[in-house]
């Protein structure tokens, strides 16, 4: 029987097991990030999309929560999320790759997921600079560096 010690002991493998998981996840949308990988890379998994799409509510919600009450920032997350849905579908239709709806929303989203860390940082500088009122130019310009790269992303995965 193991001792209170040795269940202690036992936690980090099981953290490090976690993380190591969550890296496996968020690897590929790094290579996609990087234009090293395409979506077709990415397994066409309902669980997959299902779990990448709670995550990209989430954090959008949390994005959201800078600057907004917590119920505008949840309806504009879940606005967001669908009329994202809603582009990525049309533009598959128009090209005739419907069957790629998943693995495309998929990629979109999980690559989102991937940027999140820097755009709520930003997000954040914003909102300080907003409430102090005062400039910052370099905010701005890493803003647009991060909003063309996501678009390079996005025509990468959309092509």
């Amino acid at each position: 029987m193991p001792t209170k010690l040795g269940a202690e002991l036992q936690r980090p493998t099981e953290i490090t097991t976690v993380s190591s998981a969550v890296a496996k996840l968020i690897t590929p949308f790094w290579d996609i990030c990087r234009l090293k990988q395409a979506p077709q890379d990415i397994p066409e998994s309902r669980f997959l999309f299902n779990t990448v799409l709670c995550a990209y509510l989430l954090l959008g919600t949390t994005i959201n929560l800078i600057g907004f009450p917590i119920a505008e920032a949840c309806m504009l997350s879940l606005l967001m999320t669908a009329l994202l849905l809603l582009v990525i579908r049309t533009l598959l239709q128009l090209r005739g790759y419907t069957g790629r709806m998943l693995q495309t929303a998929t990629a979109i989203m999980g690559t989102s997921i991937v940027l999140f860390l820097p755009a709520f940082g930003l997000r954040f500088w914003f909102y300080v600079i907003e409430k102090s009122g005062t400039g910052s130019n370099l905010a701005g310009y890493i803003w647009i560096c991060l909003f063309v790269w996501e678009r390079f992303i996005l025509a990468h995965i959309l092509r």
